[in-house]
């Protein structure tokens, strides 16, 4: 059972990946369309019961968090190697955040 919940789960996703990935249309309770090819978004968008596809579905809800930190991460270095202060860093993102 928790084997055929996980592979459901990868089945989903699994479409979405290379570079003929396809697009998923959800549509949930609310009548609320999303079109995304993106994992993490597909896997947060739907309702999953069973446990261990839950907890599939928050591993790569936390590995989208991880890469998105480092890209911030990444970008925000040649700034600190050039002696920006990281109050000032921190303003810029969150000013593009803005937009």
């Amino acid at each position: 059972s928790n084997i055929n919940a996980c592979t459901a789960v990868a089945d989903v996703v699994r479409t979405t990946l290379d570079p003929r990935g396809m697009d998923k249309l959800i549509h949930d309770d609310k009548g609320t369309v999303t079109i995304s090819n993106d994992g993490a978004t597909i896997m947060k968008l739907l309702d999953i019961v069973h446990p261990a596809a839950k907890i599939l579905a928050d591993i790569a809800k936390s590995q989208d968090s991880e890469v998105t930190l480092t890209s911030l991460r990444s970008h925000a270095m040649p700034l600190l190697s050039r002696s920006f202060h990281f109050r000032f860093i921190q303003m810029l993102y969150t000013v593009e955040l803005e937009f």
